[in-house]
């Protein structure tokens, strides 16, 4: 009995280390792609300053 709730407990463990990785892993594709996103909007807000100048 006690072999069954340690199997189920490291199965619990196991599904949360899961959960855990594929979280930080999907965090770390999105973050790159936001500050992409800011970069871009930056450079955009520059070019239309400098083409106002003109």
């Amino acid at each position: 009995m006690e072999i069954i709730f340690m199997f189920i407990a490291a199965f619990i463990v196991f599904l949360l280390a899961i959960i855990a990785i594929s979280r930080s892993a999907i965090s770390r594709v999105k973050e790159p792609a936001k500050q992409t996103e800011e970069r871009i909007n930056q450079l955009e807000q520059r070019v239309k300053e400098l083409e106002a100048k003109k």
